[in-house]
Formats: structure tokens, sequence, C-alpha cells
């Protein structure tokens, strides 16, 4: 994904790690002529936003969250305040709509939002871009909305699972450049038989890491909670939610991606999006995640290597 270049007036954050933080940058393809992105992880944005506040007219940050500090910091300049423009979705995030340049959305109307459907929602009131309205593009953004929430109330939406193991086989940019085409192409969102054949093999796949990672969970005690962790780097709403409904001795579910993040999954036991703000996270009543603790990988390679010697410039 391309570093922003200033040279361009609208600056776009949004989410690195699935496709309610990708897609978004598919839908402002059609509206703005020019824009950088920056994929970022949660803990990420204060500062590049800071790095970046002064070289865009606008900045749009969708699916991530500002700190308290960095929000009553752009709410107090008036520039600032005229140039950010916040969209999300998460439960423990809702205290950014004290706040005038952010929008955020949990639930609406009985449904559950993505960043992606908010933001959706934001372009389609300021631009007439033909694709941008077509049926095409509403299914794309139901999809990710579906699979980002869970939101399933019929066997058929439980299709929006197709899109997380499209998003897997293809990257980042491959999805990008795969979908914006589509849009382009189809008049009705649906699953092309090449599409299918992927998601079968992808799915495959899936199953048996998910297996896999069953049988090294841990089981164990924090904080009075029974909880299951796992060590995975792949699939992790499916693991959690495939271990949240098949062990329901647990209170949730942690999985541990010791090169990212920290994820936590359950079903109505625990409020995540609270527990999480405990370890620097944040999320949603039933899915939540948190940085990992800085320099952990140091200190497992310590653990491992007792005598080594890690030079700072190569870390």
């Amino acid at each position: 994904m391309e570093a922003p270049t200033n040279n361009k007036e609208l600056l776009l954050i949004s989410h690195v790690a699935d496709p309610d933080g990708i897609t978004p940058v598919i839908l402002a393809k059609f509206v703005f002529k020019e824009f950088d992105t920056l994929l970022l992880n949660p803990e990420e944005v204060d500062e590049n936003l800071k790095a970046n506040i002064d070289k865009y007219k606008e900045i749009h940050i969708v699916d991530l969250p500002v700190s308290e500090t960095m929000a009553k910091a752009i709410e107090n300049n008036e520039e600032w305040k005229k140039k950010v423009k916040l969209f999300d979705h998460h439960h423990g995030n809702l205290y950014l709509n004290n706040y005038s340049f952010a929008k955020v959305i949990d639930e609406e109307n009985g449904k559950k939002e993505s960043g992606t459907s908010v933001y959706y929602n934001y372009l389609t009131t300021m631009s007439d871009n033909e694709y941008l309205h077509k049926q095409s593009t509403k299914g794309l953004v139901e999809q990710v909305r579906l699979i980002d929430t869970y939101d399933f109330k019929t066997e058929k939406e439980k299709e929006a699972h197709n899109i997380d193991s499209l998003f897997s086989i293809l990257g980042r940019q491959n999805y990008i450049d795969y979908y914006y085409n589509y849009i382009k192409e189809e008049q009705e969102f649906k699953y092309r038989d090449q599409d299918l054949f992927l998601i079968k093999l992808e799915q495959d796949r899936m199953n048996n890491y998910i297996e896999k990672r069953e049988e090294e969970m841990i089981k164990a005690e924090l904080d009075g909670y029974q909880v299951g962790i796992v060590y995975a780097e792949r699939y992790r709403s499916d693991i959690g939610n495939f271990l949240a409904n098949k062990y329901p001795e647990l209170d949730f579910v942690m999985i541990i991606n010791i090169a990212r993040s920290i994820s936590f999954r359950g079903i109505d036991k625990v409020d995540l999006s609270l527990y999480s703000k405990k370890f620097g996270g944040g999320g949603h009543k039933n899915a939540s995640g948190c940085p990992l603790p800085p320099n952990l990988l140091n200190n497992i390679t310590h653990l491992i290597f007792k005598d080594i010697k890690i030079k700072e410039e190569e870390k």
C-alpha cells in the first residue's frame, strides 16, 4: 500500500487487518480522484495522524479510533476539526461521538454497523458517483458488514464468510484491485464460479488450521474468568467463534498473534470491549482486541536464548 506522498488533498487512514478496513479504500477510489492511504493498527493512529494532520486538506479515519487525548486536541483546534472526519462502529469507541468530527455507530435501527457501512453511508450523501450507487457496490458493503459483525439472521447471510475467504487468498492490494474492477463490471453482487472454487480451497485450509489450533488450546483462569488461549496468525474471528460455541464452559477465547495483536471472542458472558481496555484495546462486547506488550518479541527471544545480545538497529 502506498505511503503518503503529501501531494494529494485527502489522506484516508483505515484498519489494516480485514475487509472492513480495506473496503473503504475501494469506495474512496470511486469518489476521490486522488488520495493517499495509510493502513494501520489502532495503536498506530495517533502518531501517524500527528505526523500528517498539517499536510492534507482533509483526513478520513475509518474503522479506527483516536485516543481521547488526540480527540480533545482535534476538537480544540478549529483547523484540525474542519479537516478530520472519523467513521467507526466499535462499541468501545462510542465516547468519540462527544466530539464533532466523529461518527461512531455500533447499531442503528436494529442493524449492526461496520466501519465500511458507516463510511459508505457518508459517501453516498456527498457523491452521486454511479458506481457508488450500483447494486454490486451495495452488495459488497453488505457482505463486509455481515462478516465483520456476525449479524447473521438467515442461512443465506452466512455466505458472507466467503468475502473473508477471498480476502485471505487475494491479500490487501489484490482484493482492492479485484473488487474495484468487479463493481465496474457487475450490476449485482454475486460470487463468481472462479470465486467459489477458490473459496472452497480456502475453507478447507481454514478448517484444518482451526482443527490444529483447537488441539493446542490452553484452558486457564484469568482475572476470575475461564479462558481458552490459542496462538494463531490467521482466521482469528473464525477460530474465536468456533471455540466459544464449542466450549460453553469458557467465558471467552483469547487468540494471540505473536507478531501483531491479541483478539478476544465470546458469547455474551463478558463485555470484551471493556475487558480489553485493561490491556490498551477496545472493540465490541463479543469481539475486541488489544496490542501486544512492548518488546514482547525481544523478551521471547531472551527467554529462548538467555545470553543473546539484541542490537537496537536490528530490532
